[in-house]
C-alpha cells in the first residue's frame, strides 16, 4: 500500500465531493430535502421535479467518477493485491466521510446556514448544531460510513481492480 499516495488522494477526493456537494446545497437546498433530519423534511416543502433531476444529475455521475478515479489512482501507485486495493479504497472513502463530517455539516453548515436552511423550515430546532450532530451527523459519518459505506467502496475498488488489472 501506498500512504502517501492513499492519502493525497483521500484528500484530493475530499475536496472535489464535498465542494461540488456544498456549491449545490448553497444553490439548491431543497433537493438535499431526504438527507436531512426528519424534523426538517417534515416542514420541507416538496422537492420540485427540476430539483431532484438536478441533484441526480450531479450525485449519480460523481460516485462512478469517484470510484474510477481510485481504481486508475491505486494501479498507478503500484497498489496491488486485494486487501492493499480495499484499504486504500476505504481510506480514501473515510477521507471523503471524513470532510463531509466535519466540513460540511458541521463548518459549512453552522456559516452559511441562512443560505442552505430551506424555507419553511426556519422554526425547526434540527437546525441547531447540536441537535444537528446528535441526530444526523454523528450517526451516519461514525457509524454507517465507516460499517457499511467505507468497506462497501473498498470492496468495489478492490474487486474492480482485480478483474481490471
Amino acid at each position: 500500500m501506498n500512504w502517501a499516495r492513499t492519502i493525497l488522494d483521500g484528500l484530493l477526493l475530499c475536496l472535489a465531493f464535498n465542494l461540488t456537494i456544498a456549491l449545490l446545497w448553497t444553490y439548491i437546498p431543497n433537493s438535499f430535502k431526504n438527507m436531512l433530519p426528519a424534523e426538517i423534511r417534515k416542514a420541507a416543502p416538496a422537492r420540485e421535479r427540476k430539483e431532484v433531476i438536478i441533484l441526480s444529475a450531479i450525485l449519480y455521475p460523481l460516485y462512478p467518477l469517484i470510484f474510477a478515479y481510485m481504481i486508475v489512482s491505486s494501479h498507478m501507485a503500484g497498489v496491488s493485491g486485494f486487501w492493499n486495493l480495499f484499504w486504500t479504497g476505504y481510506i480514501e472513502m473515510f477521507f471523503i466521510n471524513l470532510g463531509d463530517f466535519i466540513g460540511l455539516d458541521y463548518f459549512f453548515r453552522k456559516i452559511n446556514l441562512n443560505r442552505v436552511m430551506i424555507p419553511g423550515t426556519e422554526h425547526c430546532k434540527a437546525w441547531e448544531t447540536k441537535t444537528w450532530m446528535k441526530t444526523l451527523g454523528v450517526p451516519e459519518h461514525l457509524v454507517i460510513w465507516p460499517l457499511v459505506f467505507c468497506p462497501l467502496v473498498g470492496l468495489i475498488v478492490a474487486g474492480i481492480s482485480s478483474l481490471v488489472y
